[in-house]
């Protein structure tokens, strides 16, 4: 009985040493010239940055009030559909403001067309978008848009602006 516990033991620190054998990297790497070299062509060849289906501008932004009295702003966003089908802006964009690092809440706020950001835009137009968020304070407010779905979440553009 110790003999068969025996055996499998040294049947188990064998396959254990021959699975860590199997993850290293011994053996197969190339010269340390070679390394370098392959580093730099990698670089190199990184994938080209695919061309966005949406091309966002952040134009403008205006503090205004919202319904309540409460300082907010509205932002002036020029959009591109650059896609094969009609899509609107925000369900092709997510847009966000941000303050102090906390994203701000939408504002509901008079003279601006809300409608817009929900119209379909065809393959190769472009239109005017506006939203509105509430102020948390006097502070700068930085703006980001990414594509809605993205697997990257690549900024397609951000802008930083002053609101004191």
């Amino acid at each position: 009985m110790r003999k068969k516990i025996g055996t499998l033991a040294a049947a188990c620190a064998l396959a254990a040493c021959v699975g860590l054998f199997g993850c290293s990297s011994g053996g197969s790497e190339a010269p340390s010239g070679e390394k370098a070299d392959d580093a730099a062509q990698a670089a190199q060849k990184e994938p080209e940055q695919k061309e966005s289906k949406y091309a966002v501008s952040i134009d403008e932004c205006t503090v205004v009030q919202d319904y309540a009295g409460k300082a907010a702003i509205v932002v002036t966003y020029t959009f591109t559909n650059n896609a094969e089908k009609a899509v609107p802006f925000f369900t092709a964009v997510s847009a966000k403001a941000f303050q102090n690092g906390v994203q701000l809440d939408t504002a509901i706020v008079s003279d601006i067309d809300s409608q817009s950001s929900m119209n379909e835009i065809k393959p190769g137009a472009t239109t005017t978008v506006q939203q509105a968020y509430l102020l948390d304070d006097q502070s700068q407010v930085s703006v980001e848009c990414t594509e809605l779905i993205s697997l990257d979440d690549t900024v397609l553009a951000e802008k930083t602006f002053d609101v004191a």
